[in-house]
């Protein structure tokens, strides 16, 4: 018995350093700074925010080709279009 308690005191010990160390890498995904450019134009995309394992930005775009707007440059760069600001 007395065997059992210190791997139990370590295994949870593991895993409380575990679940810590997940946390924080899932946190660091998301880059302050995107930015960059397709086909369409340019764009600029800075952190607002970041909720359940999204990355929220507010986005600017420039240099557009003629007939393309800012939702069709992010679209292009793999960005997801959100309806209104996040609510974590």
């Amino acid at each position: 018995m007395k065997s059992l308690k210190p791997r139990f005191l370590l295994m949870s010990l593991a895993t409380i350093l575990t679940l810590g160390l997940s946390y924080a890498a899932a946190q660091a995904q998301c880059a302050k700074i995107q930015a960059g450019g397709t086909v369409y134009g340019d764009y600029d995309c800075r952190l607002i925010d970041h909720c359940a394992g999204w990355c929220y930005y507010r986005c600017t775009c420039t240099n557009l080709n003629f007939g393309a707007d800012c939702d069709k440059v992010l679209v292009e760069a793999g960005f997801e279009l959100a309806e209104r600001d996040p609510v974590c």
